[in-house]
């Protein structure tokens, strides 16, 4: 169940991403250009035009970054319904094991008095059993 919830990343700064990766975990330099003209126009103060370039900007990552959560937390909903039927499709198979064997061990606890058990054409029998064992544990 623990492995369910294991997607495979781990929490890094930004030292500990470029040793594990080789990448520069920075912003690009496009990205820090652009920050340093809006710094620098108007002596420092942004004007209307480039606060609503960068808040449409931050708008679109919302929405995308919201997207995203979205279809993980579908994604998780999945697993765990997926998991949820597996582990009762288990469940019933472990009693329609338990239906094919218990009858057999209470018969043989029957009469435990007498020492010898009288069993003819046990072969058919004990084969019949065998084969719905193997049914029932062998389906996937």
């Amino acid at each position: 169940m623990a492995e369910i919830n294991d997607f495979g990343f781990t929490a890094v700064d930004q030292d500990e991403l470029k040793t594990k990766t080789g990448e520069d975990a920075s912003i690009g330099k496009e990205v820090a250009d652009q920050l340093k003209a809006v710094a620098a126009s108007s002596a420092g103060q942004a004007n209307s035009a480039q606060i609503e370039d960068l808040d449409g900007k931050v708008d679109l990552l919302q929405k995308l970054i919201s997207n995203a959560l979205g279809e993980l937390d579908d994604h998780k909903d999945n697993l765990v319904a997926i998991d949820t039927k597996k582990e009762l499709d288990f469940k019933d198979r472990l009693i329609d094991c338990e239906k094919l064997i218990l009858p057999l061990l209470q018969n043989l606890m029957k009469n435990e008095e007498k020492e010898y058990i009288y069993w003819p054409n046990r072969r058919a029998i004990i084969q019949s059993q065998i084969d719905r064992l193997q049914k029932i544990t062998r389906t996937s």
